[in-house]
């Protein structure tokens, strides 16, 4: 198995949550740490805690793998649900982000069973560069012991991203004035508005 290089340090007895009410996506939070220096949860408007994509030519023209993994399980009442899992980068700023979807689920149906959780998984190989300023690459989830999606080219691919120094462009090496390229992070989305909906994620990181 890969070593992570940048990973936000959680695991099947530390995970991190969200759930809840609401059919708006919610963000995974970052643990307190070296990470999410502030414990601010992430948000539509803020991306505190995001997963760094690093700079400075350290992944420029490098293959490198995203993957997460997680459960899920749903509330009690209404009807069975659709749960959909992105993961999403920022190319904008920690208070101001732009958020793009680069690997979806889909909506899952799940069974309306309370205390029956559901994993998945999301593994993703990308690469890009300076030259062509662009994130590209090919992702695999699975959910419930299917694979919903299979060697699926990312939904967008990302541009105007600066790896690491050029001529131009010294004083800021990877395009977007300060380390990282890029952040990341996964959200889960709801369809029926329950308590009892949960969502937990044991992994996070750049392999």
């Amino acid at each position: 198995m890969a070593i992570p290089f940048v990973n936000w340090q959680i695991n099947g007895q530390f995970p991190v949550t969200v759930g809840g009410t609401g059919v708006t996506a919610k963000y995974f939070p970052a643990p307190s740490g070296l990470i999410n220096t502030t414990g601010t949860a992430p948000s539509s408007t803020n991306a505190a805690g995001q997963l760094p994509v690093p700079g400075g030519n350290r992944l420029n023209g490098q293959q490198f793998g995203i993957k997460a993994t997680g459960n899920f399980e749903v509330g009690s009442g209404g009807a069975c649900p659709n749960v959909l899992i992105e993961l999403v980068a920022n190319t904008g700023t920690i208070t101001s982000p732009t958020y793009t979807v680069i690997a979806g689920s889909g909506q899952i149906t799940a069974q309306n069973l309370t205390g029956t959780f559901y994993d998945w998984s999301i593994d993703a190989t990308v690469n890009g560069s300076t030259g062509s300023g662009t994130l590209q690459g090919k992702y695999v989830i699975v959910a419930d012991g299917t694979v919903v999606k299979s060697n699926t080219a990312l939904d967008h691919t990302l541009s105007g991203l600066v790896w690491g120094p050029t001529a131009t462009n010294v004083s800021t090496p990877n395009g977007l004035g300060t380390d990282p390229v890029f952040g990341l992070l996964v959200r889960v989305t709801f369809s029926v508005s329950e308590s009892g909906n949960s969502a937990n994620m044991y992994e996070f990181g750049l392999y």
